[in-house]
């Protein structure tokens, strides 16, 4: 059976995926009128009328280490926590987990509500990251004011005063899903009625709160969104071979931080909407991850044209 692991940050997300997953499944009458069971006389073999087992789409509980998923027929979904650190422990622990039992994962999906970047990505888009991308992991390297010297406030730049990994000789800023990956989740989003976008996706460690960094990120990166846990994620898969993916539901412009403005319960509906065609598509997934024969790839971060599908 193909497998997939959808993590997620918090609760409210994994409870929109799950709801997603179940639909609004109610039991069908049989013949007789009288509301049937997962089977015919309790054997669990469909009877006419009667819903089969995928139809009804149950949660179960299932233990991943210390942490507890839930789990509906192939997919698993997992509340790792907020941030990088959280997200790649989870990951890790449910991949250790599922190797080690001889069911490994077929494709891992960090999923959640993110922030769009204004011209790539609005409020209630579905956004498919081509590139998993830590935005703020490297080092500073401007020139500071001295004591007594009023601030200077530059202009954001692409290039400005950021050293990214790459340039500090630490490894790779963005990693790469594979391709037909990528294709094949925006053709099965497309069913979920909501635009469906790609773009690069930022990982940051502090949430963007000013036009100021907006722009700035905006310049360096060309990102479509911006979140706390997908390159965690992918790192954490990569490391065991296993494929990665990255979606999101807009809920909030990236730039001033203004709640007012932002529509969680629309992105929630929004991961319930993908969860649900994924579900119902995870055998198409699957074999475009298991034909690429690879989890992707590592880039150095940099400047990527602007663009929508």
């Amino acid at each position: 059976m193909s497998r997939i692991l959808l993590v997620t940050a918090v609760t409210a997300e994994a409870d929109a995926v799950c709801a997603g997953m179940m639909g609004p499944w109610q039991p069908r009458a049989t013949a007789s009128g009288v509301p049937a069971a997962s089977g015919a006389s309790g054997t669990g073999t469909p009877s006419r009328g009667s819903a089969p087992s995928w139809d009804r789409q149950l949660l179960t509980a299932v233990r991943i280490g210390p942490y507890l998923g839930r789990r509906s027929g192939a997919v698993t979904v997992l509340a790792a926590g907020a941030a990088g650190p959280a997200a790649a422990a989870g990951t890790a622990t449910a991949l250790a987990t599922a190797h080690a039992a001889g069911d490994p994962f077929d494709l891992i999906v960090s999923f959640g509500v993110a922030g769009g970047f204004a011209g790539r990505a609005n409020v209630g888009d579905l956004v498919v990251a081509d590139a998993l991308i830590a935005a703020d992991l490297g080092a500073e390297s401007g020139v500071d004011t001295s004591p007594g010297e009023p601030a200077q406030s530059p202009a954001p730049s692409a290039s400005s005063d950021f050293l990214t990994l790459e340039q500090l000789g630490l490894g790779a800023s963005m990693l790469a899903p594979r391709e037909d990956a990528v294709q094949a989740l925006v053709d099965v989003l497309s069913g979920t009625g909501r635009a469906v976008r790609t773009g690069p996706v930022l990982t940051v460690s502090t949430v963007t709160g000013t036009d100021r960094r907006a722009a700035a990120l905006a310049l360096r990166f060309g990102p479509a969104a911006e979140a706390m846990e997908g390159y965690a994620v992918a790192t954490a898969a990569a490391a065991y071979g296993t494929p990665f993916a990255e979606i999101r539901a807009i809920s909030n412009a990236v730039g001033r931080r203004d709640r007012s403005s932002w529509d969680l319960p629309g992105a929630l509906s929004g991961l319930s909407a993908a969860a649900a065609a994924l579900a119902a598509g995870i055998d198409t997934l699957t074999a475009a991850v298991r034909t690429s024969g690879s989890a992707g790839r590592a880039e150095p971060a940099g400047p990527t044209p602007a663009g929508t599908s």
